[in-house]
């Protein structure tokens, strides 16, 4: 009998050496508690739940580092430029020597003026080259009146009947003046003007 027990108690000891207690610990293996982490080699590995029952080794990611490139800030600068008095348009500016002229005389009188000095010959007494007319036959003179100041008089069409006619002077779309800097201006502001002249019945 002693012997028979002896026999069984050594194959039990055979039995329970061969079985492990738990399995073995690698990636893809089952496992037995969940979120245990455990190192194998140079791996980490994790008793995760991959599905509702089975528990299985997982390897822990390595954590990464992610490098970012630093800003780079541009400032932009604002460069104001000057232009010289002297390289600047003359603002010319189309004005009627008066609202109404009564008399027998057929002429009246605009001025062109300036913020600068201007060569008042530049203009032409040409009708279509730098002024436009109507009810104007022609520019009878261009004078500087001062420095800043061209006096532009025209004679106008208009019969000794007592009407009041409407003489108007404009800038042609070719109008261009110089001044004493020799800088081109080509825009006349006021442009039209005019002025209601009536001449009284013989």
């Amino acid at each position: 009998m002693k012997k028979l027990a002896l026999i069984a108690l050594t194959s039990a000891l055979l039995t329970l050496s061969a079985s492990p207690v738990q399995a073995a610990n690698k990636e893809g293996a089952k496992c037995t508690t969940a979120g245990k982490i455990v190192k194998v080699s140079s791996k980490r590995l994790v008793c995760a739940r991959v599905s509702k029952r089975a528990l299985k080794w997982v390897v822990v990611p390595r954590s990464t580092t992610t490098t970012v490139a630093p800003t780079t800030t541009i400032a932009v600068t604002t460069t104001t430029t000057t232009i010289p008095a002297s390289q600047r348009k003359a603002v010319v500016t189309l004005k009627r020597s008066y609202g109404t002229y009564t008399g027998v005389s057929l002429k009246v009188s605009y001025t062109v003026e300036g913020n600068k000095d201007l060569r008042c010959t530049t203009l032409s007494k040409i009708l279509g080259e730098d002024f436009n007319g109507t009810r104007i036959s022609y520019i009878y003179d261009i004078a500087q009146t001062s420095p800043e100041i061209c006096t532009v008089t025209v004679e106008y069409i208009g019969e000794r009947d007592g009407d009041t006619r409407e003489i108007i002077l404009s800038a042609a779309p070719t109008f261009s003046i110089t001044d004493t800097d020799g800088v081109v201006q080509t825009t006349l502001l006021g442009s039209p003007q005019s002025i209601w002249a009536t001449r009284p019945a013989s």
